[in-house]
């Protein structure tokens, strides 16, 4: 699901391709922790949207407090621990921990990196065409302390 349907999507604060992952429960978009989150939640989450995969990444931070370089949210933090196998038909269906159960601070909010997104909101078309499964060339970009992160697929302030 896309929007403002229990466990929807939407990018915000975007940043060239990369963006503030946002998701919908109990009434209000909050954002996601980046702990444990690995290239496979990329992959459901742009599938989930409509985005192709190939090419697609996350911004996550370092360890402990360390940021993910995406700007931060406001409000909840909904998610956090979430394990993505990259099988899911949606971030709702990977698992992690419960609704609003985290250890997390804005600074950590997780970045998410389309092919063809970062205009915000959704993008609606088909992630691989009819019955053709998506290449996928995945990559994790860790974000260095207090900066953007760096390598191909990110996207810098300066790029």
């Amino acid at each position: 699901p896309v929007g403002e349907v229990e466990g929807g999507l939407k990018l915000s604060a975007c940043d060239g391709e990369c963006c503030r992952l946002d998701i919908f429960h109990d009434g209000a978009f909050g954002s996601i922790c980046d702990d444990s989150v690995t290239v496979e939640a990329a992959q459901v989450a742009c599938a989930q949207m409509g985005f192709a995969t190939e090419g697609a990444s996350v911004q996550v931070g370092g360890q402990g407090y360390g940021g993910s370089g995406t700007t931060p949210g406001t409000g909840e933090i909904w998610l956090d621990e979430l394990r993505c196998a990259g099988t899911e038909e949606s971030i709702f269906d990977c698992p992690h921990n419960p609704w609003g159960n985290h250890n997390c601070i804005h600074a950590e909010d997780l970045g998410l990196c389309c092919p063809g997104g970062g205009e915000g909101g959704t993008g609606g078309g088909s992630a691989g065409g009819a019955g053709v499964a998506p290449t996928v060339s995945p990559e994790v970009v860790r974000a260095p302390r207090g900066g953007r992160a760096a390598g191909a697929g990110a996207r810098g302030r300066g790029a």
